[in-house]
């Protein structure tokens, strides 16, 4: 995971549950929000007004992020739930 440049650096957990959500707002001329949901926690993605190619670069990183962990989560769900063993049961089928 990349860090910036300054010397401190925080790190979030956001334990995701059937009730968190995650949001796309697009508001026309103004840059978009992007917000993740869980619980009492809100975390909402923020632009700056004037975009650069490196916001660009980064809002196409999340996205290609988000598939993985998406197509990751499903093979997860594919396989089965897990017994204490680590072994699948081989449950768990998506419609």
């Amino acid at each position: 995971m990349g860090r910036g440049t300054g010397g401190r650096s925080a790190a979030l957990t956001l334990p995701i549950d059937a009730s968190a959500s995650a949001k796309f707002l697009g508001f026309g001329g103004r840059t978009p929000l992007f917000t993740v949901a869980a619980g009492r926690l809100l975390v909402t993605f923020t632009l700056p007004e004037r975009l650069s190619p490196r916001e660009v670069e980064f809002a196409r990183r999340l996205a290609e992020q988000a598939a993985a962990y998406a197509t990751e989560v499903e093979r997860l769900f594919r396989s089965g739930p897990r017994s204490s063993s680590g072994r699948s049961s081989g449950r768990g089928r998506v419609a």
